[in-house]
Protein backbone atom coordinates (compact mmCIF):
# COMPACT_ATOMS: atom_id res chain seq x y z
CA UNK A 1 0.00 0.00 0.00
CA UNK A 2 1.53 3.35 -0.68
CA UNK A 3 -0.34 6.65 0.15
CA UNK A 4 -0.01 9.50 -2.99
CA UNK A 5 -2.26 11.90 -1.71
CA UNK A 6 -3.88 13.79 0.72
CA UNK A 7 -6.45 16.47 0.04
CA UNK A 8 -7.16 19.15 2.48
CA UNK A 9 -10.50 17.97 3.70
CA UNK A 10 -7.78 15.14 5.42
CA UNK A 11 -9.05 12.06 2.73
CA UNK A 12 -6.29 9.64 2.27
CA UNK A 13 -5.39 7.95 -1.15
CA UNK A 14 -3.48 5.08 -1.36
CA UNK A 15 -2.23 2.89 -4.47
CA UNK A 16 -2.72 -0.73 -3.27
CA UNK A 17 -0.15 -3.88 -3.74
CA UNK A 18 -1.85 -4.84 -6.92
CA UNK A 19 -2.49 -1.59 -8.45
CA UNK A 20 -6.17 -0.60 -7.76
CA UNK A 21 -6.77 2.81 -5.81
CA UNK A 22 -8.57 3.55 -2.61
CA UNK A 23 -9.41 6.44 -0.54
CA UNK A 24 -9.93 6.53 3.12
CA UNK A 25 -12.55 9.56 3.98
CA UNK A 26 -12.41 9.85 7.86
CA UNK A 27 -15.06 12.56 7.93
CA UNK A 28 -17.50 10.51 6.51
CA UNK A 29 -16.64 7.40 7.85
CA UNK A 30 -16.29 5.33 4.48
CA UNK A 31 -13.31 3.76 2.89
CA UNK A 32 -13.61 2.98 -1.14
CA UNK A 33 -11.73 0.65 -3.40
CA UNK A 34 -11.66 0.85 -7.29
CA UNK A 35 -12.43 -2.24 -9.43
CA UNK A 36 -10.42 -5.17 -9.71
CA UNK A 37 -8.26 -5.65 -12.56
CA UNK A 38 -8.75 -9.41 -12.57
CA UNK A 39 -11.21 -9.92 -14.47
CA UNK A 40 -10.81 -8.89 -17.75
CA UNK A 41 -10.92 -11.08 -20.59
CA UNK A 42 -8.06 -9.47 -22.20
CA UNK A 43 -4.52 -8.72 -20.90
CA UNK A 44 -4.72 -5.69 -22.74
CA UNK A 45 -7.80 -4.28 -20.95
CA UNK A 46 -5.76 -4.57 -17.53
CA UNK A 47 -2.76 -3.09 -18.91
CA UNK A 48 -4.61 0.09 -19.71
CA UNK A 49 -6.35 0.14 -16.42
CA UNK A 50 -3.16 0.01 -14.64
CA UNK A 51 -1.81 2.70 -16.49
CA UNK A 52 -4.51 4.54 -15.75
CA UNK A 53 -4.17 4.34 -12.16
CA UNK A 54 -0.41 4.92 -12.35
CA UNK A 55 -1.07 7.76 -13.82
CA UNK A 56 -3.86 8.99 -11.60
CA UNK A 57 -1.03 8.20 -8.93
CA UNK A 58 1.58 10.24 -10.38
CA UNK A 59 0.01 12.90 -11.37
CA UNK A 60 -1.70 12.97 -7.49
CA UNK A 61 -5.17 13.62 -8.68
CA UNK A 62 -7.90 10.69 -8.19
CA UNK A 63 -10.25 12.57 -10.61
CA UNK A 64 -12.97 10.65 -11.59
CA UNK A 65 -11.95 7.16 -10.96
CA UNK A 66 -15.35 5.00 -9.70
CA UNK A 67 -14.76 3.12 -6.36
CA UNK A 68 -17.26 1.26 -4.21
CA UNK A 69 -17.68 1.47 -1.01
CA UNK A 70 -16.04 -1.71 1.41
CA UNK A 71 -17.54 -1.01 4.61
CA UNK A 72 -19.97 -3.81 5.90
CA UNK A 73 -23.57 -3.52 4.88
CA UNK A 74 -26.42 -3.31 7.16
CA UNK A 75 -29.82 -4.89 6.37
CA UNK A 76 -32.60 -2.96 7.99
CA UNK A 77 -36.62 -3.91 7.04
CA UNK A 78 -39.08 -1.97 7.59
CA UNK A 79 -43.22 -1.97 7.41
CA UNK A 80 -44.26 0.47 5.25
CA UNK A 81 -48.03 1.23 5.83
CA UNK A 82 -49.89 0.80 2.76
CA UNK A 83 -52.50 3.79 1.63
CA UNK A 84 -56.03 3.21 3.23
CA UNK A 85 -57.51 4.78 0.60
CA UNK A 86 -58.40 1.68 -0.97
CA UNK A 87 -62.11 0.27 -1.85
CA UNK A 88 -63.50 -2.80 -2.80
CA UNK A 89 -66.89 -4.73 -4.44
CA UNK A 90 -68.64 -6.68 -1.99
CA UNK A 91 -70.33 -9.73 -3.03
CA UNK A 92 -73.45 -6.92 -3.86
CA UNK A 93 -71.53 -4.79 -5.94
CA UNK A 94 -71.63 -2.25 -3.98
CA UNK A 95 -67.73 -0.34 -3.46
CA UNK A 96 -66.81 -0.82 0.57
CA UNK A 97 -63.32 0.89 2.16
CA UNK A 98 -60.64 -1.38 3.08
CA UNK A 99 -60.94 -1.20 7.16
CA UNK A 100 -58.20 -3.40 7.84
CA UNK A 101 -54.44 -1.91 8.30
CA UNK A 102 -52.50 -3.12 5.65
CA UNK A 103 -48.55 -2.62 5.43
CA UNK A 104 -45.57 -3.64 3.22
CA UNK A 105 -41.97 -4.98 3.70
CA UNK A 106 -39.30 -3.33 2.66
CA UNK A 107 -35.45 -3.83 2.91
CA UNK A 108 -32.75 -1.79 2.20
CA UNK A 109 -29.26 -1.63 3.31
CA UNK A 110 -26.66 1.11 4.10
CA UNK A 111 -22.91 1.39 4.81
CA UNK A 112 -21.50 0.93 8.51
CA UNK A 113 -20.03 4.25 9.15
CA UNK A 114 -17.01 5.09 11.36
CA UNK A 115 -16.77 8.87 11.30
CA UNK A 116 -13.59 10.39 12.99
CA UNK A 117 -12.60 6.64 13.73
CA UNK A 118 -9.54 6.58 10.86
CA UNK A 119 -7.44 3.35 13.56
CA UNK A 120 -11.09 1.46 12.31
CA UNK A 121 -10.53 2.68 8.97
CA UNK A 122 -7.08 2.06 7.88
CA UNK A 123 -7.81 -1.65 9.75
CA UNK A 124 -10.75 -1.95 7.05
CA UNK A 125 -8.41 -1.01 4.25
CA UNK A 126 -5.65 -3.41 5.35
CA UNK A 127 -7.48 -6.18 5.76
CA UNK A 128 -8.96 -5.48 2.72
CA UNK A 129 -5.69 -5.63 1.04
CA UNK A 130 -4.52 -8.67 2.65
CA UNK A 131 -7.31 -10.39 1.83
CA UNK A 132 -7.83 -9.46 -1.82
CA UNK A 133 -5.28 -7.45 -3.31
CA UNK A 134 -2.28 -10.23 -3.59
CA UNK A 135 -0.46 -9.75 -7.16
CA UNK A 136 -2.15 -12.10 -9.33
CA UNK A 137 1.44 -13.51 -10.33
CA UNK A 138 2.19 -14.48 -6.95
CA UNK A 139 0.30 -17.15 -4.33
CA UNK A 140 -0.60 -15.37 -1.28
CA UNK A 141 2.06 -17.40 1.20
CA UNK A 142 4.68 -16.35 -0.83
CA UNK A 143 3.26 -12.58 -0.78
CA UNK A 144 3.19 -12.76 2.76
CA UNK A 145 6.37 -13.93 3.43
CA UNK A 146 7.62 -11.50 0.88
CA UNK A 147 5.48 -8.27 2.44
CA UNK A 148 7.84 -9.07 5.92
CA UNK A 149 11.03 -8.98 4.60
CA UNK A 150 11.01 -6.22 1.55
CA UNK A 151 9.06 -2.55 0.54
CA UNK A 152 7.01 -2.69 4.19
CA UNK A 153 7.81 0.10 5.95
CA UNK A 154 5.28 0.60 8.68
CA UNK A 155 3.69 3.91 9.87
CA UNK A 156 1.81 3.46 13.07
CA UNK A 157 0.92 0.13 12.46
CA UNK A 158 -0.37 0.11 8.81
CA UNK A 159 1.62 -0.70 6.16
CA UNK A 160 2.29 2.43 3.65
Amino acid sequence: MKLYHITPKGNLHFQLADGRLAAVYPETGYVRVSMSMNNFRRHEYKVKALARFNKVVENKNPGNVAMYPINQREISTTQVPVNRDLFYVGSTGTMYKYHHSLYYTMESSTCKRYPNQITKLMDLLVAFEKKNCVPSNMSASLYDRLADKFDNITINKWPC
